[in-house]
């Protein structure tokens, strides 16, 4: 007899809000500079700044995706 009276609770669902994405993840990636008189000698530097350039941009993509995920699982 005690129990009937938590019949009639009622199932209430509160949205949640979406975490933001932090800013630094979806700046823009910066370019390595190139100066106005190239020469073959430094074009390996170039490559390399390039590429740790794209490499920061794929780490900051990455975690947009792990951020995605995490939201999609709550």
């Amino acid at each position: 007899m005690l129990l009937v009276s938590c019949g009639n609770t009622k199932e209430v669902l509160i949205p949640v809000q979406p975490v933001p994405i932090p800013a630094q993840l979806i700046a823009d990636c910066p370019q390595p500079d190139i100066p106005e008189n190239v020469d073959w000698g430094d074009m390996p530097q170039l490559l390399v700044d390039a590429m740790n350039s794209i490499a920061k941009c794929n780490l900051d993509k990455k975690a947009i995706r792990e951020i995605e995920v995490k939201r999609l699982a709550q």
